[in-house]
């Protein structure tokens, strides 16, 4: 099924116990995921929910099902890119007899043509881009939850600039928000809203941040701020990046293991190993300062106070 359908069911129809969710769109598999989080678990449980990666055998996932009895009513399972073999087989024998209380949910980087013949349409989701007239949609129901109105060809000119990309839709509807100019025309969409950047990607900036190497990671900022990377995405990226790491801290602190970090967090294995070794590298001093700024500096771009791309420098080079 499409993704439109998915959301639909997700909300408002009714859950099977095992989906499959096969596709590059990473948006919509987050955004549905946290649906059926909050359906089976509550808004805000967090525990219930436990992700697996890579896994080679699907004793362990079903083990992992089988204890919803003993700490939770309810109980969802991510598994991302599993690997045990007869995967198909194994999924739709699964699907046949499942545990009661639980959601299973596989997510697939590509089709996966041998789970949507065994599971049937209504488990399969296709994570594809939406289509130009969907994107629209998507827009207009964002736009209406974040009080922005269009008139004219507004509309048109937004969905032009965002490219069919979701994240960026949001972002930039939320700086439209903020500046409380409603109604947008074309051309005041077109002053207001960047286009959507090439997909150059951005993990250098994090990558030398991680690090403390201040020197790279400033260079790196100031290219991508040139080429119209938004400043609120880049210092998003860095922020979270700290607050993982700080995490990471706590939980050397506390005797926790590298592998229960990654659970906890949902991270990837070698992402996960990253952000614990950078951990050492940063005093818990340095830690607060920076936090404390980001929440100063989170208001004023919220606000419009000061020149973002400046912010966002300055709260790097105090990371030295």
């Amino acid at each position: 099924m499409t993704v439109e359908e998915a959301m639909e069911v997700v909300r408002r129809g009714h859950l099977e116990a095992v989906y499959v969710l096969a596709g590059p769109n990473r948006f919509w598999a987050r955004v549905w995921l946290d649906a059926a989080r909050e359906r089976m678990l509550g808004a805000d449980n967090q525990t219930g929910l436990v992700r697996m990666d890579n896994a080679l055998d699907f004793k362990t996932v079903e083990l992992e099902l089988a204890s919803v009895g003993f700490f939770q009513e309810s109980k969802v399972v991510v598994v991302e890119n599993p690997r045990w073999p007869k995967k198909d087989e194994v999924v739709s024998r699964y699907a046949a007899s499942p545990i009661p209380g639980t959601l299973l949910v596989i997510l697939e980087e590509k089709a996966q043509p041998g789970l949507a013949k065994a599971l049937g349409n209504h488990r399969y989701v296709e994570l594809k881009n939406l289509s130009p007239g969907s994107f629209k949609r998507f827009v207009e129901e964002e736009s209406r939850r974040q009080g922005v109105t269009f008139i004219k060809d507004g509309l048109e000119t937004f969905c032009r600039l965002a490219s069919g990309n979701e994240s960026h839709a949001i972002q930039e509807l939320a700086k439209l928000s903020l500046a409380g100019m409603n109604p947008w025309d074309g051309r005041t969409v077109s002053e207001t809203v960047l286009p959507l950047p090439s997909d150059e990607p951005l993990w250098d900036v994090t990558d030398a941040f991680l690090a403390r190497d201040i020197k790279k990671s400033m260079a790196r900022l100031h290219h991508h701020l040139g080429r119209g990377v938004p400043p609120l995405v880049l210092f998003i990226m860095m922020a979270r990046q700290l607050i993982q790491i700080d995490r990471a801290k706590r939980a050397q602190a506390q005797g926790i293991p590298v592998s229960l970090f990654q659970k906890n967090e949902g991270l990837k294995d070698f992402v996960a190993k990253k952000i614990w070794g950078a951990a050492k590298r940063w005093p818990d001093p340095k830690i607060a300062e920076l936090m404390e700024w980001a929440g100063k500096i989170d208001l004023a771009l919220k606000t419009g106070y000061g020149e973002p791309d400046v912010w966002v420098l300055m709260w790097t080079a105090l990371a030295g």
